[in-house]
């Protein structure tokens, strides 16, 4: 049984853009010659009869997508903000933080306390002592205050060694407050440490939670005497806590002056009685 060769099927000589015109050589040139002379006839411009223009790219529609519906988020003020802030929000946040007024940061705070330890020469010493110092000067100031107007008297007793506060108060000068403030958290644990080793039979320890309980009182901090200092405002306190602090200095503040930001009064001169002076013509001296 011979084998011929297989029928052509007309699909066999079809175009997929243009049915059959590329059947023959005479409709493949005229084909042709349609597409580089524009689009004829009325059509779509994807079949023979209006293939795409010259030049042109085959153009296609766009799907439709679905809208949201509602009003959508609110609109960032413009006048504001002169970047986009939706695209900043959409990015992974970055570390940010702030220097408060009233107290140094910690780098600050340190390099002022490891400066102290240089004064006194005891940068060198063991951690023991240097960490023995530290504590005497925090509790030093939860006893004494930082008030400018201090004379100075006192002195640090650390492991046998005597420290004058003086050189530590004219160290820090005007920032004894910001810088105290830095170490309040420090404070409180050098406080609750001298009120948890009280012993009755132990001089030194009962003088030192004496001492920290008389100044608790004195502020109405009595339920709360290991913050009892100046810069316990700047710890990281309860709520019940910073009420009590808050109160204690309502009570304080009222009944004391504030001699650092005082202006002096005139000095009074010989026959000041309050009136006028009057002058040699008998008028009187207005300043």
């Amino acid at each position: 049984m011979s084998q011929g060769k297989a029928p052509i099927r007309e699909e066999d000589t079809m175009s997929e853009i243009g049915g059959d015109a590329f059947a023959t050589p005479e409709t493949l040139r005229a084909f042709q010659q349609t597409t580089a002379g524009g689009v004829a006839g009325s059509g779509s411009g994807n079949g023979p009869a209006g293939g795409p223009a010259a030049g042109r790219p085959l153009e296609r529609a766009a799907p439709d997508v679905g809208r949201g519906w509602g009003r959508g988020p609110v609109p960032v003020d413009r006048r504001k903000f002169r970047y986009d802030v939706l695209r900043a929000r959409a990015t992974p946040a970055l570390e940010f933080s702030a220097s408060k007024a009233d107290r140094m940061d910690a780098q600050e705070a340190g390099d002022m306390l490891h400066a102290l330890h240089q004064m006194f020469g005891i940068q060198a010493a063991e951690e023991a002592r240097i960490a023995a110092f530290d504590k005497a000067l925090f509790f030093e100031h939860s006893i004494n205050g930082a008030s400018l107007m201090q004379p100075g008297r006192g002195s640090l007793k650390v492991a046998g060694v005597i420290f004058d506060i003086a050189p530590v108060k004219q160290k820090l000068g005007v920032e004894q407050r910001r810088f105290f403030r830095a170490y309040a958290d420090e404070i409180v644990e050098v406080n609750r440490e001298v009120l948890a080793v009280y012993d009755p039979y132990d001089p030194v320890a009962a003088e030192r939670s004496s001492q920290l309980i008389q100044v608790a009182v004195e502020r109405g901090l009595q339920k709360f005497p290991y913050l009892a200092h100046d810069s316990s405002d700047a710890c990281t306190l309860t709520t019940d806590e910073r009420m009590a602090v808050l109160a204690s200095k309502r009570l304080v503040i009222p009944n004391s002056l504030n001699n650092a930001d005082r202006l002096p009064d005139r000095v009074p001169q010989v026959g000041d009685t309050g009136e006028p002076r009057r002058n040699a013509a008998g008028g009187t001296n207005t300043p």
